[in-house]
């Protein structure tokens, strides 16, 4: 039993351990797209047509500038177009800014450090030196996340080119574990930077700014603290990954500047702590590289920077840096399959040492079947940086297959393993063999060399008149280089002046054949006797295209013609209408109009005969009541005769919804006027 136990253990044992071992060697394909030489030079125009003239700098602010410096340094423009006069207006602007502005402060010092132009130079010929303690102190005490990162950029940028005394040193020095402490306390639950404590929530932007300046400062401190603290933000790493945007072969983080500056800070944190690669794997690397390769059309000196920065941190770190393998092409003729070749580069284009094999070709029609052949090492040629292949004897027929790729960088530590596949198309020219035209009354007699007409590749059949009680069948076979060829689309056409139909051929056991009656004929050709060219019409996207005419058949149809309109000529429709029912004569309707009426010509004659009495007419708010109470009635009245007359009872009832509120409204309050009014003469009396 112990034994048992013993052997299901080390089974369960070895499966884990290879399990693992095979995560660790899976490989992937690579990246799809690179960065090439003509994307550098069109980035280049790009941040070349920024620069102002008038203004000294690259688009409206020293903001724009620090992007556009910071592109063309990034790609290794040597040579940027007046930069003694970028220096020179950065400079004034860092004096009459006083270090005041830290964003300000940082975008100066960074283009005068790219530039080159603080070599030899103080922080005292940019501005007061005091002032900048004073800026530097502040915000490192009491500044925004965003802020701290900025003044250690900034006196990072300074030490680095010794543009800065040993009193700032002296006074800076000590703040800088108070801020790591600081930094990290504004981190949340879920990893993200809050930009200060009393924030609800932490964002990513933050967070890409946190893990540069945490990196910086690990690796210029050297302090066991401040790796502790580091490693606590390198525990909610994986957090932070989980909330990225992730497609098929793409992940990003809400759009391209924080993808960039996240990125950036991610690979600066792996640079100090080896746990961040468990973290980041090398798939995750390519699907980001893949993401920054759709946004090479920038259109801000911003995107321009984000996107470069990224980049350049995808080329060169500690993680996994992205590789391509692309075809120098990939249409070939039988007579060229001796230089199948690829070339293997780095996410800007630049050539990597490699072994690679070809795995296995299979066809692209059939990816699953028995490989065509396998194993093949391809050689390496120096004068084009190139990987060349001789598939020359290697059988392969015309068509489209897939080549598996596998490619094994040399530098292992930079680069890892990708398996690539790529479609190879072998085109050339096809022929036609064993073309066959049979007829006969039934199916088992079509192969009968009285009724079969065989043609020659090029040549024409005569004119052939099939019985309308026999079967036809036409059969024939492609190949190409003596093999046999299946192409994509094959087709015979049947056409006359009058009809024109294309049927699909069948294919099968390496022949195609198409077979048909005379009801068939009918219903595909309307039924139209007469004689009918016949075209042999091939399709692929491995040959050229190839349309024969092989013959000329006559054919006889019993039934009548169909018409060939879509929209045959119709009888006129006629409708019967409904006879209008008998209405009564006019004079009744004008007698009944005359009796409606009648109440409102009573109305005007009595008050002739009777006379008006004004005086008791309200005074004061009653008689504005009563007034409103009249108009309202009034406005119903007409309202009802607009109906009467023109008007429709849905616009009739819409207004008269809107009249019965004032209407209300007035009739309560002159009631309750003459109520009042009553009760007031009852107890005089």
């Amino acid at each position: 039993m112990k034994l048992i136990i013993l052997i299901v253990l080390s089974i369960l044992i070895s499966i884990v351990i290879s399990g693992s071992v095979q995560s660790k060697i899976t490989t992937t394909r690579g990246i799809s797209n690179v960065y090439s030489k003509n994307d550098i030079n069109n980035i280049k125009q790009f941040i070349s047509s920024k620069y102002n003239g008038n203004t000294k700098l690259y688009g409206e602010s020293l903001k724009d500038t620090f992007y556009g410096v910071g592109v063309l340094t990034r790609i290794g423009e040597t040579n940027i177009e007046a930069t003694k006069d970028i220096c020179k207006q950065t400079k004034e602007q860092l004096k009459q800014n006083k270090f005041t502005d830290i964003e300000l402060v940082f975008n100066g010092v960074t283009i005068l450090s790219e530039l080159k132009c603080l070599q030899g130079e103080s922080s005292s010929s940019l501005g007061n030196e005091q002032q900048l303690q004073d800026l530097l102190k502040n915000k490192l005490e009491n500044g925004s996340l965003l802020e701290k990162t900025q003044a250690i950029n900034i006196y990072f940028t300074l030490s680095s080119a010794k543009a800065i005394d040993s009193k700032t040193v002296s006074i800076i020095d000590p703040l800088l574990i108070q801020a790591v402490n600081s930094m990290v306390s504004l981190m949340d639950e879920d990893g993200t930077f809050k930009s200060v404590s009393t924030d609800d929530e932490g964002n990513l932007q933050n967070t890409a700014a946190a893990y540069f300046a945490l990196a910086r400062l690990s690796h210029r401190l050297k302090s066991n603290e401040v790796d502790k603290l580091v490693a606590k933000v390198v525990n909610k790493v994986d957090t932070v990954l989980a909330s990225a945007d992730e497609t098929t072969d793409s992940l990003y983080f809400n759009d391209l500047s924080t993808t960039s500056s996240l990125l950036h800070g991610l690979l600066s944190l792996a640079s100090v702590n080896d746990k961040v690669a468990d973290v980041i794997s090398n798939k995750q690397i390519n699907q980001i590289s893949e993401y920054l390769l759709r946004q090479k059309n920038v259109e801000s000196l911003s995107d321009a920077y984000h996107l470069i920065v990224a980049l350049k941190r995808c080329q060169k770190n500690s993680i996994s840096q992205p590789i391509s393998l692309a075809l120098v092409k990939s249409i070939y003729s039988p007579s060229g399959l001796n230089d199948i070749r690829v070339r293997v580069t780095d996410i800007f284009d630049q050539p990597i040492e490699a072994s690679i094999v070809i795995n296995k070709v299979v066809s692209s029609k059939n990816p699953r079947s028995t490989p065509i052949l396998s194993g093949k090492e391809m050689k390496f040629q120096s004068s084009d940086n190139s990987f060349v292949a001789d598939l020359s004897n290697e059988n392969l027929k015309l068509g489209s297959y897939n080549f598996e790729f596998k490619v094994q960088p040399v530098d292992t530590d930079s680069y890892k393993s990708i398996t690539n596949i790529q479609i190879i198309t072998i085109t050339g020219a096809v022929t036609v063999n064993d073309m066959k035209l049979s007829y006969a009354p039934k199916s088992d007699q079509l192969g009968s060399p009285k009724t079969t007409n065989e043609v020659q590749f090029g040549q024409k059949l005569p004119l052939i008149e099939i019985p309308s009680n026999n079967i036809a069948r036409i059969f024939f076979r492609i190949a190409s280089e003596a093999q046999p060829y299946q192409a994509q689309q094959v087709g015979i056409r049947f056409y006359s002046p009058a009809r024109e139909a294309v049927v699909p051929a069948t294919y099968s056991a390496d022949a195609y054949s198409y077979t048909f009656t005379n009801k068939d004929a009918c219903k595909i050709l309307g039924c139209q006797s007469g004689n009918y060219q016949l075209d042999l019409i091939i399709g692929d996207q491995s040959i050229t295209p190839l349309q024969w005419n092989f013959g000329e058949i006559n054919l006889k149809f019993n039934q009548s013609t169909i018409p060939t309109n879509r929209y045959p000529e119709q009888l006129p429709i006629s409708h019967n209408f409904r006879v209008a029912e008998k209405r009564p004569p006019q004079s009744i309707s004008s007698l009944f109009t005359l009796l409606v009426l009648s109440p409102i010509a009573i109305f005007v004659i009595g008050l002739l005969f009777v006379g008006t009495n004004l005086g008791r007419f309200p005074t004061g708010m009653g008689f504005i009541y009563t007034i409103g109470f009249l108009g309202c009635i009034s406005a119903t009245g007409l309202l009802i005769v607009n109906y009467w007359l023109h008007s429709t009872m849905d616009v009739t009832l819409k207004n008269l919804a809107l009249l019965m509120i004032p209407l209300v409204f007035f009739g309560h309050k002159s009631m309750s006027y003459y109520s009042n009014l009553s009760s007031s003469n009852i107890k005089k009396d």
